[in-house]
């Protein structure tokens, strides 16, 4: 009989302990998360960013093909060098190009973290990728080439491109 009442009562604590108000352990939990997440802890909104329309791969209306859109305002030519990485960085946060320096007619650029496009993408969103880079960075005055310095993986391969090497999707 003993035992039958034991049981009762250490439930009983056990209930109390856990419905205990103090939730500050929880609340700073909570903070952490949302300040590793980027958001600001009044606001909760995250900043947004005016990026230019560019150059980007979409699929025709019927659904049968891929074909590159052109921008749909004229921002995209008045920007430099340094702008047009920096819009395609956050149009691709998981793939960060750097400008290496620019060179008669040809752009060199280079992404230290390759993994995601030659990995991860699969072939067609490499090529992809790599289209929209090129045509970006071929709207700069003089530029007709990009080279691109990365380690070359299953889906994509470092060298230097132009538009003619993206035709079919024109």
């Amino acid at each position: 009989m003993k035992r039958y009442f034991l049981l009762p009562l250490i439930s009983l604590s056990f209930l109390i302990s856990c419905s205990s108000s103090d939730s500050s352990g929880a609340e700073d939990a909570i903070a952490d998360t949302i300040t590793q997440a980027g958001f600001d802890t009044l606001d909760m909104s995250r900043t947004i960013v005016n990026v230019p329309s560019l150059w980007k791969v979409e699929m025709e209306d019927d659904g049968s093909k891929e074909r590159l859109e052109k921008p749909s305002d004229s921002a995209l030519a008045s920007l430099t060098a340094v702008q047009m990485i920096q819009a395609l960085n956050e149009s691709y946060p998981d793939i960060q190009l750097q400008m290496d320096h620019l060179s008669g007619d040809t752009a060199y650029l280079a992404i230290p973290e390759s993994t995601y496009l030659t990995q991860q993408t699969g072939s067609t969103g490499a090529f992809n990728y790599l289209a929209t880079v090129v045509y970006n960075v071929t709207e700069l005055k003089g530029v007709k080439y990009v080279h691109l310095n990365f380690k070359g993986g299953d889906h994509a391969v470092p060298g230097t491109y132009s538009r003619d090497n993206f035709k079919r999707l024109r």
